[in-house]
């Protein structure tokens, strides 16, 4: 055969190739189309398979689409699925968080199962970070597995109880007269001042956690540019690798090894432990006492053992980064919804300024003591609204840790259904507080729900704001504490009232973690002190 025939043949054989090369490329892709379309199917009909009621979910994002294109909170998501036409009467239904399989309990006795009665086959989160190089992330009480986690709670159990609580009042006091000093320099001349409230709320609670957590003046009420003030902003900066570090601990908590994931910036990494590294010697050599956290510290650091969880590396700095993170967010926003509620409802306002004028009159120097405060029975009522119609924590969850599973026949009409090990369960708070069945006319603010007639006949686990069971919220008295000191001292001096920046219907922040309000809460500040 001629060189040139065999040319021609070859010519023609890698025509036909070509020729052949865009049928080969559509079919590959179609290939890949059907077996990505049939994973997707089989994978989002798994509560069908089990015979489990179940909300139909999106191809590929499950039920968490209106989340992930920042349509909408964590908590409103929640409360969305808690409420739809599928869930209705169940005791639970199976939900898509992105690619993983879920429950959403609904029934109160279930939650208290889960929550409390059976809490040892529940005993993690579902979230996770790096617990090797997130040393900071891993330790604190929120993020840490259940050893880490019992033995940190057992420790720190006693600074949060009620008598260290009454100890740290002075300091909440302090605080306190500081919001004052700076409201009234806001005001100087004036009698009315139009403000946005979260901001003027969370310079209050980031000084009370500076001081609780670090024992140091953080200023934030006096200097707008100090250091810890932009921190604080800072650990809540949405920047690309924070949101996919906190989109993996969150969706993908199996590859946070992977992917290294931090739950802080370095930044503020760094800025945690040279200021915890000074604080502790400069205490440590002067023997300061505060009542603090720094106090609990030096005294771990004397009195435990070399084998103690205290001696690993960043594991107090861990606590006080996240008291600071957890502590400052929920507080504020809680005092901001609270000031939103009363200047809507000038006659709730008006009865709590009275008990509040009260209490003052009754006091030789015109200050309020703890044990006064607590006894306020009015403001307690308004706080726990507030946070039935706010929980700060909107949501809850727990991992199911039973390598049998867990057997929810009984819940599931009588069909045999066991729960794998692994499966995250959720708990939409928002939902809970604003069901009807539970709280009739749910969307409306009203204290009389929590007076002590009315508190009777509350139906349990119907109230969550700050969680349930053995990892529930461990600052609870203190948050509670703080939160009724900051409205005492801004309502000892001011009215509030509507103003013509004032968001007719609160609507949350979808880019933020704890329930905010969107664009901000703008108020009117009338002086007029008690």
């Amino acid at each position: 055969m001629s060189i040139v025939v065999i040319y021609f043949l070859a010519s023609a054989l890698a025509i036909g190739l070509l020729a052949l090369l865009p049928v080969v490329v559509i079919s590959g892709v179609v290939i890949v189309f059907i077996t990505v379309w049939l994973w997707q199917r089989r994978h989002f009909s798994h509560w069908r398979r089990l015979g489990v009621p179940f909300i139909p979910g999106a191809p590929f994002v499950g039920n968490v689409w209106n989340l992930l294109r920042g349509g909408c909170c964590f908590g409103d998501q929640f409360r969305e699925l808690y409420e739809s036409k599928e869930a209705d009467g169940r005791a639970f239904v199976g939900i898509h968080v992105l690619h993983n399989h879920a429950l959403l309990l609904r029934d109160p006795a279930l939650i208290k199962r889960i929550m409390v009665e059976d809490f040892g086959q529940f005993l993690n989160r579902f979230e996770t970070t790096d617990s090797i190089c997130d040393t900071m992330g891993s330790q604190n009480l929120f993020f840490s597995k259940y050893e880490t986690w019992r033995e940190t709670h057992k420790i720190f159990a006693p600074f949060f109880a009620v008598g260290k609580v009454r100890q740290m009042y002075g300091l909440l006091e302090s605080i306190g007269h500081k919001l004052e000093e700076h409201m009234n320099d806001n005001l100087k001349e004036r009698d009315r001042m139009e403000l946005e409230v979260k901001q003027l709320c969370t310079l209050f609670t980031r000084d009370i956690i500076a001081s609780l957590a670090f024992g140091i003046e953080a200023q934030s009420l006096q200097n707008p540019k100090a250091e810890f003030r932009r921190m604080c902003i800072e650990v809540n900066d949405p920047r690309p690798k924070r949101l996919l570090h906190l989109f993996t601990m969150f969706f993908f908590p199996r590859l946070s090894r992977r992917v290294r994931t931090h739950l802080y910036s370095k930044e503020y990494e760094s800025f945690m432990r040279r200021t915890m590294n000074y604080i502790l010697a400069q205490r440590e050599e002067s023997g300061e006492k505060r009542n603090d956290l720094i106090d609990i510290f030096l005294q771990l650091k004397r009195t435990e053992s070399a084998e103690s969880i205290i001696h690993r590396p960043d594991f107090f700095v861990a606590q006080a980064a996240f008291l600071l993170l957890a502590g400052f967010d929920t507080s504020s926003s809680t005092i901001t919804f609270a000031v939103y509620e009363l200047a809507r409802n000038p006659s709730i306002q008006s009865r709590l300024r009275t008990e509040l004028r009260k209490a003052l009159q009754s006091s030789p120097d015109h200050r309020i003591s703890c044990d006064t405060v607590n006894a306020l029975a009015y403001l307690r009522q308004v706080v726990d609204e507030v946070l039935r119609l706010y929980p700060p924590t909107a949501f809850l969850d727990r991992c199911c840790n039973s390598r049998e599973g867990y057997d929810l026949s009984a819940w599931n009409n009588g069909l045999p259904f066991k729960l794998h090990a692994g499966t995250p369960v959720y708990i939409s708070v928002l939902g809970l507080h604003r069901n009807p069945q539970y709280w009739p006319n749910p969307e409306i603010f009203d204290p009389e729900r929590f007076s002590s007639e009315q508190r009777q006949q509350h139906h349990p686990m119907t109230y969550l704001p700050f969680g349930a069971g053995p990892r529930g919220c461990i600052g609870t008295l203190l948050g509670q504490l703080e939160i009724k000191v900051g409205l005492l001292h801004i309502l000892k001096n001011f009215r509030v009232e509507l103003c013509e920046r004032t968001s007719p219907e609160m609507r949350f922040d979808p880019k933020a973690f704890v329930l905010a309000a969107r664009d901000g809460t703008y108020l009117r500040f009338v002086r007029n002190p008690l």
